[in-house]
Order: structure tokens, then C-alpha cells, then sequence
């Protein structure tokens, strides 16, 4: 009972905290950024993530039901970890952050922080949200579509954000490029 608690609580403030950065903190880059389309994407892949496979195979609600044990438990620090980087991340980038992808004009490459490791850290922190939540599932099928999907709208996200990275910061994004990694950092 705990453990289902403490798993929709992590899962609970993500979605708060998403709310919140949809809602609120991207006001004011919301009318400058134009590409739209990539984050109604992320959103259809996670919903299908999440409740897709509680339609293509109905033995998912009842692995859902069953007692939080063992490595279930490895889902909740996984959501954890994974809104501690998606939001600093987030902090880090201030007033150029946006859900949308652009630059704004008076934007600066940011290359310090999270950024130092990896070119984003965001979607970082994403993917290791949706890899909690499909060890929460820990049956084949809802794990499967759990992280799978969303990672995909992701891999989709960064490859789009990459294009108009290059052609807003040139070849001092592409010099970053050299320096770090896409998303996983220490890796070859």
C-alpha cells in the first residue's frame, strides 16, 4: 500500500510540476516560439504510454494491483531522480526555456551546469521519469509501452530541437556538439 502510495504521489508531482511549466512558467516564450507539433506528439506518446497497454492487454491492470514489492520499489527514486533533473535543467535554462521548441532572440548558449554533460538534460530527465514508471508497471507489455513510447517522442523532440539549435547558434552549437552528449552523458 505504501509503495503504490509513494508511486502516484512521485507520479502526481511530476504532473504538477509539468502543469506548471505549461501553464505558467511558459508564458512569456509562448507566442516567439513557432513549432508546436512536437510537443502534441509527446503528449499523444505519453498518453499512449500510459494507458495504451491497459487496452491491448488487460492482465496489465492486474499486475498493477498487485503488492508493491521488490523492484518496484527502484521505480519511485527513478521518478525521483528524473524530476530533480528535468527541473534543474529547467531552472538552469530561465526565461529561455519554453515547451516550445525556438530560441529567443537574446538567448546565450547555455553550456554550464546539467548543460556541461549532456545537451539535454531535460529530456534527460524525462526519459528516466518514464523508465521509473515502467518498472512500476513490471509486467512486459505495460512496461514496454511505458518507456518505449515516450522515448521515442523524445528521440523525435531533441532531433527537432537540434535543427533550429544549429541554425540559431551555428557553429558554436556545433563545437558544443562536439564536446558533449546528446542526452546520456559519460558515454561514448
Amino acid at each position: 500500500m505504501v509503495g503504490r502510495l509513494l508511486i502516484f504521489m512521485s507520479i502526481g508531482l511530476w504532473g504538477v510540476l509539468e502543469l506548471y511549466v505549461f501553464f505558467i512558467l511558459n508564458r512569456k516564450t509562448y507566442k516567439e516560439n513557432k513549432e508546436k507539433k512536437s510537443k502534441l506528439i509527446i503528449l499523444f506518446c505519453i498518453l499512449i504510454g500510459i494507458f495504451g497497454p491497459l487496452v491491448v492487454d488487460p492482465s496489465v491492470i492486474e499486475a498493477l494491483l498487485l503488492p508493491f514489492r521488490g523492484w518496484k520499489y527502484f521505480s519511485i527514486p527513478l521518478i525521483l531522480a528524473g524530476i530533480i533533473i528535468r527541473f534543474s535543467a529547467i531552472r538552469q535554462l530561465g526565461t529561455a526555456f519554453s515547451v516550445n521548441i525556438g530560441v529567443l532572440k537574446e538567448s546565450k548558449l547555455k553550456r554550464d551546469g546539467l548543460y556541461s554533460l549532456v545537451r539535454h538534460p531535460s529530456y534527460l530527465g524525462e526519459i528516466i521519469i518514464f523508465l521509473g514508471v515502467s518498472v512500476a508497471f513490471f509486467h512486459p507489455v505495460g512496461s514496454f509501452f511505458a518507456f518505449v513510447f515516450p522515448t521515442a517522442a523524445f528521440i523525435y523532440r531533441i532531433q527537432m530541437e537540434e535543427k533550429v539549435l544549429i541554425a540559431s547558434f551555428g557553429e558554436e552549437y556545433r563545437q558544443y556538439q562536439k564536446r558533449t552528449k546528446k542526452v546520456i552523458p559519460f558515454t561514448y
